[in-house]
């Protein structure tokens, strides 16, 4: 990716936070984005490695918002529910990218769901560990967070991690035949 093109981003995403497209936002979005490339430069290398993919994008955000909608109803039938429900548990997730960048993306993700934390990840083998507020399923908990990773490689991995994360989810499919 050339600088220019996350500079770009980077301002948008600066801009669409403020809410207001003024010149005071993009002049202080464009300071806010060159500083941050001068104190965080980032290695060239590591930059390609990286693809985006604007269609899977939208498969990755569609998935995320239904998820999202789902658990915060879920959530709020548990909490206004007279009887307990909440079976909260932890459980190991072993996912097959080791990208530190892509591995972020599905924790936060993870993390912004209502009733699911990720709470470590372990390098060797790559593991999750998420915390479960309501643990009725643990295969689907685990089938839920190895989803929303092929979702995200999908959208930003490179070809590699695309294929290896495909081929792990056609293996998970023909065990559970």
């Amino acid at each position: 990716m050339k600088r220019w093109i996350l500079v770009v981003w980077l301002v948008a995403v600066w801009v669409a936070l403020w809410g207001d497209i003024s010149v005071a936002n993009l002049l202080s979005g464009l300071a806010v984005a060159t500083v941050l490339l001068v104190a965080l430069p980032l290695a060239r290398d590591r930059l390609y490695q990286y693809r985006l993919r604007p269609l899977a994008v939208l498969r990755l955000g569609w998935h995320f918002v239904r998820k999202l909608v789902q658990s915060n109803i879920t959530i709020a039938r548990t909490v206004v529910a007279r009887d307990d429900r909440i079976r909260t548990g932890v459980i190991s997730v072993p996912v097959v990218s080791d990208s530190d960048v892509l591995l972020t993306v599905v924790a936060n993700l993870t993390a912004l769901t209502p009733g699911m934390m990720a709470i470590e990840v372990e390098r060797d083998p790559v593991q999750f560990y998420v915390h479960v507020l309501l643990l009725d399923d643990v295969e689907r908990s685990r089938t839920d967070v190895l989803e929303l990773e092929r979702l995200v490689v999908e959208a930003f991995g490179s070809s590699e991690a695309v294929t290896a994360v495909r081929e792990a989810a056609a293996q998970r499919r023909a065990v559970d035949r």
